[in-house]
């Protein structure tokens, strides 16, 4: 037995939603996590000024130190005299990038340098910011 099937001729063939509503939420999905995320420390910094910029090996040591000295690997914050136990078990080998706060006290930059030295830490990058992205606070 054969069945005809009637198509209606008498409006506009209305497509399903449903699927483009799926595609958009996977490339908002993607979007979010492909993304490049800045990794935030334990405390604001306002980094000094440069006209140059490099980027950083994949292995670096980001290491906070604000205005008061105080220093921040990760989530885990202390003094200079606790950054040993602050830094990473395997931070040997590895290049480390201070994200200093520009009102820093250089005494406090050279004395956080000292101490990574002692620590045998060999390659150290002083972040910082674009001159444009200074702003007008300073």
């Amino acid at each position: 037995m054969k069945r005809r099937i009637e198509i209606a001729e008498d409006g506009p063939v209305q497509e399903p939603m449903l699927p483009l509503i799926n595609i958009v939420f996977l490339l908002l999905i993607f979007f979010m996590i492909a993304g490049s995320l800045q990794k935030l420390g334990p405390f604001d910094v306002n980094p000094p000024a440069s006209t140059t910029a490099e980027g950083q090996p994949e292995n670096t040591i980001v290491l906070w130190f604000g205005k008061n000295a105080e220093v921040g690997v990760d989530d885990h914050q202390g003094t200079i005299a606790e950054l040993a136990t602050l830094l990473p078990a395997d931070y040997v080998g590895r290049p480390v990038e201070i994200r200093a706060d520009r009102t820093t006290d250089g005494a406090s930059v050279v004395a956080l340098l000292k101490r990574l030295q002692e620590l045998g830490v060999e390659k150290v990058q002083l972040m910082t910011a674009m001159e444009a992205d200074q702003g007008q606070d300073g």
